[in-house]
């Protein structure tokens, strides 16, 4: 009886502290709902048919750590599409960044939203191309939205955890921190449900090397990969290939497309040129 007494203020203490907690993240999650919905009013008033990009914030020497926000934002400037850029909710739909806003319709996964721009702004940036090169393009498409992408994440946040990455970012201190930790634990388990997880560092290099010889063959002495002018896979190939150009600072696979394909790094810098005149600018801190 005096046992059980004696346990009651603890259990008290406890049960109050769960309530707390209860309370507290109940009031977060409406907090959160609330922001959410003010900012969707915002977006919405962006304007008729103007594409409200959903991306990570700048990084030091890229527009994005997103391959795929590259992509999506490469290709809106490519087909002449108005758009803002909004950072505070990099993720929607599916949980994956980038996702747009278009008209109050919120729409995830890069690939999906080419697809819904190309239709609805009848963009069509492959109108110069024959129906074998449009298959071998996306055959290209596949490769890096699907493959190369596996190789630099895996060794960005795994293999090399996040050192290199970090140099190319303007992360808060804490950051610098916690990113990693999150990252390579998260990664790690990913890579190896994809299967790249269970190769040995090598042979991931190896990999990297082989498929970026392969892309420096298809794009051959042609300024782009739909030739003489980019095409939608060239958003693709560059938002993936610009995180070896610059958000892998002093690396081998820095140098896969500086030193060892430099037709691949002066792919990158052409494309920079031609639809991002004002990259330094958006670059955060901005460079002169």
């Amino acid at each position: 009886m005096w046992t059980t007494l004696s346990n009651q203020p603890a259990v008290l203490g406890v049960t109050t502290v769960i309530a707390g907690l209860s309370v507290i993240w109940v009031f977060r999650k409406i907090a959160r709902k609330h922001k959410r919905n003010q900012l969707r009013k915002k977006w919405n008033n962006a304007g008729k048919d103007v594409v409200v990009l959903h991306q990570f914030f700048r990084g030091k020497y890229c527009i994005n750590l997103s391959p795929y926000a590259v992509k999506v934002e490469t290709f809106l400037r490519l087909a002449d599409i108005k758009y803002v850029v909004d950072s505070e909710i990099p993720f929607g739909p599916k949980g994956k960044c980038p996702w747009i806003t278009l008209n109050g319709e919120e729409l995830g996964d890069s690939e999906l939203i080419v697809q819904k721009l190309t239709e609805y702004f009848k963009a069509d940036l492959d109108s110069h191309l024959d129906t074998r090169k449009k298959a071998q393009l996306e055959t290209v498409r596949i490769t890096a939205d699907e493959f190369v992408f596996w190789l630099v994440i895996t060794w960005r946040y795994w293999l090399d955890g996040c050192e290199s990455f970090l140099k190319s970012q303007s992360f808060p201190s804490f950051l610098n921190v916690t990113f990693p930790l999150f990252m390579k634990r998260g990664i790690k388990v990913k890579a190896r449900y994809q299967g790249i997880g269970h190769h040995t560092p090598d042979e991931i290099y190896g990999m990297a090397k082989r498929t970026c010889g392969a892309l420096a063959d298809v794009l051959g002495d042609d300024p782009y990969f739909g030739g003489e002018r980019p095409s939608t896979a060239d958003c693709s190939v560059f938002g993936q290939l610009s995180q070896l150009m610059w958000n892998a600072p002093g690396s081998q696979y820095e140098a896969l497309v500086t030193e060892v394909y430099p037709s691949l790094g002066e792919y990158c810098n052409r494309m920079k040129e031609k639809i991002f005149p004002d990259w330094n600018k958006l670059l955060n801190p901005p460079l002169e």
